[in-house]
Formats: C-alpha cells, sequence, structure tokens
C-alpha cells in the first residue's frame, strides 16, 4: 500500500511539472504572438499611440523585450517538459534539485518586483508557478531522498 501511495504522489509531482512546463510554454508563446503582431498593449495606462508620439522607436522596443522575455519563457517551459518526462520521472536527484532551484529561484527574484518595484502585474503568475512548484517537489520528494 505504501509503494502505491509513494508511486502515485511521484506521478503527481511528475505530471504536475509537466503540466507547469506546457502552460509556461504556452503562455510565452501567446506572449511572442501578442508582441510580434504588434498588439496595442497597455504600458501604465499608456497606449503604443501615445509612445509612438513621444518616441517613435519607443513602441517596438518594449515589443522587444516582450519578445525576448517570452522566447525565455518557451525555452524554460519546454526544458522543463523534457526534464519532468526524463530525468524526474526517472527519480534522478539532481533533476529534483535543479528543477527546484532554478524555477524557484526565477518566481523568487521575480516576485521581487513587489517590494522593489511597487509593481504587482506579474506577480500573480510567478506566485501561481511557485505554488505548483512547491506541490510537485512537496509530494514526489520521499522519492528523491
Amino acid at each position: 500500500m505504501e509503494d502505491q501511495m509513494k508511486s502515485l504522489s511521484f506521478t503527481i509531482g511528475w505530471v504536475l511539472l509537466l503540466i507547469l512546463g506546457v502552460a509556461i510554454a504556452g503562455a510565452g508563446l501567446a506572449s511572442l504572438m501578442v508582441a510580434y503582431r504588434g498588439a496595442n498593449d497597455r504600458i501604465a495606462e499608456i497606449g503604443f499611440e501615445t509612445m509612438a508620439r513621444m518616441d517613435p522607436d519607443l513602441p517596438n522596443a518594449i515589443r522587444g523585450r516582450r519578445a525576448t522575455a517570452a522566447t525565455w519563457a518557451i525555452s524554460c517551459g519546454l526544458l522543463l517538459c523534457w526534464i519532468a518526462l526524463t530525468a524526474f520521472r526517472r527519480g534522478e536527484k539532481w533533476a529534483w534539485l535543479a528543477v527546484g532551484t532554478s524555477l524557484g529561484a526565477g518566481c523568487l527574484l521575480s516576485l521581487l518586483r513587489v517590494p522593489l518595484l511597487d509593481l504587482r502585474a506579474g506577480a500573480a503568475a510567478a506566485s501561481i508557478v511557485l505554488g505548483i512548484l512547491v506541490v510537485a517537489l512537496f509530494v514526489s520528494y520521499r522519492n528523491f531522498k
């Protein structure tokens, strides 16, 4: 019975990471589409038309930053999927540590936007990712001791 429970918790852990990786990559792809299609994002309640009047290069500079962040999200999401499906699923200890360290540090660094920049936009996404990561690592912990 304990082996069954252990197996179930382990499966829940790597499946959660797989879903998280797909979600991160998907959100990155959606953000990349917004950047490349030239959607009229509103930054601090200012539209790109207003920004273009201030400086014609400003909207594309912001889109470029969004594209950079989005491509990194896609890359990280795909890497998380790969690790979840291979090394993590096989129970390799380095995978548990690497996923926890890299994704956990990234989320915590992202959450620093609240105290350092007084900016809440984006903090919810980092909190959700961190929450799912903690659950996935917690339920699979005993399989990596």
